[in-house]
C-alpha cells in the first residue's frame, strides 16, 4: 500500500492530539476514497450531459421532483 504525508501547522497538530481515540489516516484514507467517487460521478454526470440541451432552471425544476419523490418514498408515500 502507498504511503502519502501531509504538511500540517503546529496549532492544527495540537487541535488533533487532543482526540487520541482518533486513527487520522483512516479517516483522511475514507474521506479521500468517498471524494474520488463524488470527482468520478461528477466526471460521468459531465460526460453524459455534455450534449444536452437543458437551462440551468430545467434542471432545478428536475432536482426538486427527484428530491420530492425521494421524500415521498422514503417515507412510504
Amino acid at each position: 500500500m502507498a504511503s502519502v504525508t501531509f504538511a500540517i501547522d503546529e496549532k492544527l497538530k495540537a487541535k488533533l492530539s487532543k482526540f487520541i481515540w482518533v486513527v487520522w489516516s483512516e479517516l483522511v484514507r475514507q474521506e479521500l476514497l468517498k471524494r474520488s467517487k463524488r470527482a468520478m460521478l461528477f466526471r460521468e454526470l459531465e460526460e453524459l450531459t455534455k450534449d444536452s440541451k437543458l437551462t440551468d432552471e430545467d434542471c432545478i425544476r428536475f432536482a426538486k421532483l427527484v428530491k420530492e419523490r425521494f421524500a415521498k418514498e422514503s417515507r412510504g408515500e
